[in-house]
């Protein structure tokens, strides 16, 4: 028999209050049949959060509300409100800052339905650049011009 380590595993949700994450991927494989986007975001410690967006209801029509904040995602993330139409693969590697805030629902479907759960909810986005975020403007600026962001390290 072969002994194999285990990973550490431990499911956290990332914490409530202003968080920076940076856009690691846009599954839009789903669009052109569902119109869904599934974005992939990831914090300086790692972890790690999926913004859903459903651009069509599901009798067909569009989903204005999901477009536009989808609309607003995508232009805050590259900083550019006067966008009118991107790839949605423009984001992948842009920072956005947004408010984490936890939401407590009760299951309606699948094998825990009828149980509490807590979902992770991001509101009040805000362009962010790098991990190291928007400073104040009291805080000094660096001029050494080596901005090495946390996300290089992550991803070696």
């Amino acid at each position: 028999m072969a002994k194999m380590k285990l990973s550490e595993s431990t499911f956290t949700l990332i914490p409530e209050g202003v968080t920076i994450f940076k856009v690691m991927e846009v599954d839009d494989s789903k669009y052109e049949d569902f119109g869904k986007l599934a974005v992939k975001l990831q914090t300086a410690k790692g972890e790690t959060h999926t913004e859903n967006f459903t651009l069509t209801k599901q009798n067909g029509e569009l989903n204005e509300g999901a477009l536009k904040a989808w609309s607003y995602f995508a232009r805050t993330c590259l900083n550019n409100f006067q966008a009118d139409e991107i790839d949605t693969q423009d984001i992948v590697g842009c920072y956005i800052q947004a408010t984490v805030k936890h939401e407590t629902y009760t299951r309606t479907k699948g094998e825990k339905a009828g149980q509490e759960a807590t979902a992770v909810r991001l509101n009040d986005y805000t362009t962010a650049v790098g991990f190291a975020g928007n400073k104040p403007e009291n805080e000094a600026e660096s001029d050494s011009g080596d901005e090495d962001d946390l996300d290089d390290f992550l991803n070696d």
